[in-house]
């Protein structure tokens, strides 16, 4: 311990003169009880850490005080009683089995008064181990600062048993003395550094707060609402299954730019190849009939004209069938009408798939033109028009927002995306600068302005009243 520093100049008080850390230093000589005690309590007061305040208390303490062991027990945070500081040990190990059975003596002891511990008031489990961790005398001292309430406590142990009340003569006269100024040390480091202040305002004064409460309650704000949004394709053209069949490949990644007549999906061309070599088959049949047919019409036998009749209109009906097929055959590859982008799902999901005609598999978009949609749940919604600002923040750029405008908003809520009953919203982007088709990010939707207190008051409200049903 460093020497007790002297008071401050400016207090007139005089200075320590004994050092607590030379008090047990015969080259000092032999100071009196008083000398002791001031200069520990200087050095209570002028200690530098909480740390230092209690290796004092522990180990200074004996220039004063005969005593063995000293220990100093404080609260945790579940206001459970822990060994803090030990006289002539600088590491406490937690889960040595003396000081658990300390703890669980001092949490016995605690309520208590001042005074000796005797081991036969002990519980048995308490009083067993008594033999093996403590001489005969223990004294214990609570600690408290000026509010009251124990802040510490403080066990003295010996091998002569204390007597309390302390006798004149006793050295011990000192610790009722010395037990305030530790208790008045330690709770001043203890208690809170800041303390709520205890208002006593003047009538005028509540009336100024009061003007103040009112003034920003009618201060105008913008309403305003979030949403998850995300970056759509505007006007985009659908391409769909033109007729029924199977998806052989979709040669195009998802999301990558096309030209125009590139092609865009392949339909699988079994079925209609069987089918094809089967027609051509039965024309050929139809067509040789047909010829046999009127070379016996020379014969201007009535059945053999009636009969060319019909195998004519069996060909008419086989070359038909064989044009369908090659129309058929020509949209198996759907090409792209525009330029632009070709947005739909995973290549590996399409392929095999059979549609029908009339289908979507994909959106063809320019990738220059591009909104918003933001699905506003119904509870949020608030009264938005044509017109109102936007401003979006992409999750890829969450301190960037872009400027949009609201354009379009659904005239009846469906579920979201995330399955939640919402109003679809569309926003024309203003500026484009690092937004990409199918980004997602969260949107913020400017309303009216309205005071402040019903913008604080309008969920309260709303939750109100659905509970209550008024």
């Amino acid at each position: 311990m460093n020497a007790a520093r002297p008071a401050d100049a400016g207090s007139g008080a005089a200075t320590a003169t004994v050092s607590a850390s030379s008090i047990a230093d015969p080259s000092v000589g032999s100071p009196t009880p008083s000398q002791v005690f001031f200069a520990l309590a200087s050095g209570a007061r002028a200690a530098a850490s909480l740390a230092e305040l209690q290796f004092l208390i522990c180990n200074d303490s004996r220039g004063l005080l005969p005593f063995r062991q000293a220990m100093l027990f404080r609260q945790d945070a579940r206001a459970r009683w822990r060994l803090v500081c030990h006289s002539g040990l600088s590491v406490l190990d937690e889960t040595s089995p003396y000081l658990l059975w300390l703890e669980s003596l001092v949490a016995w002891h605690d309520g208590r008064p001042a005074g000796v511990i005797d081991a036969s008031d002990l519980p048995e489990a308490l009083q067993a181990d008594w033999q093996e961790w403590l001489p005969a005398g223990v004294l214990a001292l609570p600690l408290a600062g000026p509010e009251g309430p124990v802040v510490a406590w403080w066990l003295l142990a010996r091998d002569d048993r204390w007597q309390w009340p302390p006798a004149a003569a006793d050295p011990a006269i000192w610790l009722p003395e010395l037990q305030a100024v530790y208790g008045h040390a330690l709770w001043a480091w203890l208690r809170p550094r800041r303390r709520w202040l205890i208002l006593k305002p003047s009538r005028r004064k509540l009336l100024i707060g009061l003007g103040v409460l009112a003034a920003l309650a009618v201060l105008p704000v913008r309403l305003s609402v979030l949403a998850p949004a995300e970056i759509t394709p505007s006007n985009p053209q659908i391409v769909a299954a033109p007729m029924d069949g199977v998806v052989k490949r979709i040669p195009v990644a998802p999301g990558a730019r096309v030209k125009t007549d590139e092609v865009l999906v392949e339909f699988d061309d079994t079925l209609l190849v069987n089918r094809q070599q089967v027609l051509e088959e039965a024309t050929r049949t139809s067509r040789a009939d047909l010829l046999q047919a009127e070379q016996q019409a020379f014969d201007e036998q009535s059945e053999s004209r009636m009969a060319l009749s019909v195998l004519r209109g069996k060909l008419g009906e086989k070359q038909a069938e064989l044009e369908s097929i090659g129309r058929q055959a020509e949209r198996l590859q759907v090409r792209a009408p525009a330029d632009g982008v070709f947005i739909y799902g995973d290549q590996l999901d399409w392929a095999g798939k059979p549609l029908q005609t009339g289908e979507r598999i994909g959106l063809l978009a320019n990738p220059e033109e591009m909104n918003v949609t933001v699905w506003v749940p119904v509870a949020d919604a608030i009264n938005l028009q044509a017109g109102a600002e936007v401003r979006v923040y992409l999750h890829v750029a969450p301190l960037h927002s872009l400027a949009a405008t609201l354009t379009e908003t659904s005239f009846a809520a469906q579920p979201g995306p995330d399955g939640v009953v919402s109003y679809r919203i569309k926003a024309r982007l203003d500026e484009s600068e690092g937004a990409r088709i199918g980004l997602m990010g969260t949107a913020k939707i400017y309303g009216q302005r309205v005071p402040l207190i019903y913008l604080l008051l309008r969920r309260p409200l709303a939750s109100l009243r659905t509970w209550c049903g008024c």
